[in-house]
């Protein structure tokens, strides 16, 4: 990928100090117009419910519980982590137009008509490199670059696992600009690393797939108002000479612990240590069922 070369041989001059920042002044100021949108973005009061490409491919209860006008519960970390995905991404258009990548057009505002609906969304970058192709920008923690954006990962471990819809918004944005959906460029926020993460060439059943599956999703929402949790908690286990044991607690579906309604479908749900960690220091887990709180 042409592009990833010329961002770090950018970032590689910056580093040792070859760079004329003055040559960068319109792209300065645009960068700290983005920071300060975002900033006013995360901290305002977020409008009433309306179906946006970007959140089409959550899961339909999590849509339909926001359109009931369900409590939320947002903690105080995600304010932040909403926060730093805005910034990352300003700093990964900032750092390819100073590169000289080919970028086209950031922030475009586009329109899908999905079952006679007008379904907006805000694409992130439109680049060429070789071909116009709408591209998502994500920054991503080490365990989700390493095995998901990375090395370990590609299009299909994402498509695999996608609890946030990002294979449904990439094809959704790009039908609305009639273009191939180039993939995700991927920033890691600890170590700065960049992946770029691309589409398969031949996209037409996969995107007339996401298409059909978005309709029938805003089918849905529109006129459906039974809320319908399709996930089920786990039994939480642990090896003992060499068998499965069961501790007698039930974990939280993994997609439901990142949902901000998680303790309106699970009364009794609790956050606690791990139960079968050995750690001086155990990580936290969500559990549907605490019923033994040690081994």
């Amino acid at each position: 990928m042409l592009a990833l070369v010329e961002i770090q041989d950018f970032l590689q001059q910056a580093g040792r100090g070859e760079i004329d920042s003055s040559r960068f002044e319109s792209l300065i100021k645009q960068f700290g117009k983005d920071c300060e949108d975002s900033l006013r973005k995360q901290l305002s009061r977020r409008d009433g419910y309306r179906i946006r490409m970007s959140g089409l491919g959550r899961p339909l209860c999590q849509q339909k519980m926001e359109k009931k006008g369900h409590k939320q519960d947002v903690a105080y970390n995600d304010v932040v982590r909403f926060l730093i995905g805005d910034l990352v991404e300003a700093v990964a258009i900032f750092t390819m137009k100073a590169a000289g990548v080919n970028v086209v057009d950031t922030q475009r505002s586009c329109e899908l008509n999905l079952s006679g609906e007008k379904i907006k969304g805000t694409l992130d970058l439109i680049m060429d490199d070789g071909e116009e192709k709408v591209w998502d920008v994500k920054s991503a923690s080490p365990w989700a670059f390493d095995n998901k954006f990375g090395g370990r990962g590609g299009y299909d471990a994402i498509k695999d696992d996608d609890p946030f819809g990002y294979v449904m918004q990439g094809h959704l944005y790009a039908e609305s600009e009639n273009k191939p959906f180039g993939g995700w460029i991927a920033i890691n926020k600890s170590t700065g690393e960049w992946a770029f993460v691309e589409a398969p060439e031949d996209q037409k059943e996969e995107r007339e797939a996401c298409l059909k599956d978005a309709e029938s999703r805003v089918d849905s929402i529109l006129n459906d108002d039974n809320i319908v949790i399709p996930f089920t908690p786990t039994d939480e286990t642990y090896r003992l000479k060499g068998e499965i044991v069961k501790t007698g607690n039930k974990l939280m579906p993994k997609t439901c612990t990142w949902c901000s309604f998680k303790e309106e479908c699970w009364k009794n749900a609790e956050y606690a240590p791990k139960v079968t960690s050995k750690a001086k220091f155990p990580p936290m887990a969500w559990y549907t069922k605490l019923k033994n709180r040690q081994l």
